[in-house]
């Protein structure tokens, strides 16, 4: 019986076409493999529907109709281009987590060492956190390998995981591989080891997530500081992509020098003493003695510190 059912729907799916399928609705068991069902009744296998954009959320996909974004699953380029999420006028609700795809993890515990933000002519479009050359990455939801390859850009070995909601994740400056584009991946698998390739001036992961190419800020949707998410549902709206707002450059402030040779420098947003130290060829700890400070104490934006 169960043979004459999946032969039927089979046929069915053929029939109308993935055009027709809408958001999922359900993940079970049969056979072995994993089959999805869809809001339409119609079904397919797991390994077939995870290369495409799964929703959860019947809003979300309402939002994709609504304003035609599209979507291509490509395993050759990291980009995803054409998609103006700006031009929401609704808030779009996204689950991070169902009853299917349940679990979170954080991809590496370390210290953020550059937020999401402007940096001069560039905005950098993720979050930073330190590692070592050679630290385990993890996949921090379910999902799917879109992209996994040494990229021309500034990523350096860059690993693109599509998860079942329609977020990505995107894990760069990789010093080793571990999965392959079209790969399934579950929460907390290893997917590659931290290094230090592309345009990096040091070992650290530079994490970004997006809806249909566009960036958002990963410190929206996870806290960091206590490693879990801030919320299962993410409140979307077009303020969340604030970067494709026009912005005028502003050239940073210069450093503070003195005859006696001692290098000073004013404080700005998003300063931090790891930052400083990487960019003056020093360390915290030399900037921490230098100054009277522990290497925990809060910067505060215009007081002059000094470097050397």
């Amino acid at each position: 019986m169960l043979k004459i059912i999946l032969y039927l729907s089979i046929s069915f799916s053929t029939l109308v076409g993935f055009s027709q399928i809408t958001y999922p609705i359900d993940t079970l068991e049969i056979g072995g493999k994993s089959v999805v069902f869809f809001a339409n009744k119609s079904w397919e296998y797991l390994e077939l529907s995870n290369k495409k954009l799964l929703f959860s959320s019947e809003t979300f996909a309402n939002a994709q109709k609504k304003y035609k974004w599209k979507d291509k699953w490509d395993t050759l380029s990291p980009n995803m281009k054409g998609n103006d999420l700006m031009a929401m006028k609704d808030t779009v609700s996204i689950p991070l987590l169902d009853s299917v795809h349940s679990k979170f993890v954080m991809p590496h515990a370390g210290i953020i060492t550059s937020t999401y933000k402007q940096r001069g002519r560039r905005f950098h479009y993720g979050t930073d956190v330190d590692v070592t050359t050679g630290d385990t990455l993890k996949s921090c939801f379910d999902g799917v390998v879109r992209y996994a390859e040494h990229s021309t850009g500034g990523y350096g070995k860059l690993i693109v995981i599509r998860h079942y909601n329609g977020l990505e994740t995107y894990y760069a400056h990789l010093d080793k591989l571990m999965v392959k584009s079209n790969q399934e991946v579950k929460a907390g698998d290893v997917i590659g080891l931290g290094g230090n390739t592309g345009r990096s001036t040091g070992s650290h992961l530079h994490f970004e997530m997006r809806y249909f190419g566009n960036a958002l800020n990963p410190q929206k949707v996870i806290d960091f500081a206590n490693e879990k998410l801030i919320s299962d549902t993410l409140e979307m709206h077009n303020n969340l992509f604030h970067y494709k707002a026009p912005y005028v450059y502003h050239p940073p402030a210069k450093r503070l020098a003195s005859s006696s040779g001692k290098k000073y420098h004013k404080i700005r947003s998003g300063d931090s003493l790891f930052a400083l130290a990487l960019r003056n060829k020093t360390t915290v700890k030399a900037i921490c003695r230098l100054n009277g400070i522990s290497a925990s104490k809060v910067l505060r934006i215009g007081e002059n510190i000094r470097i050397k």
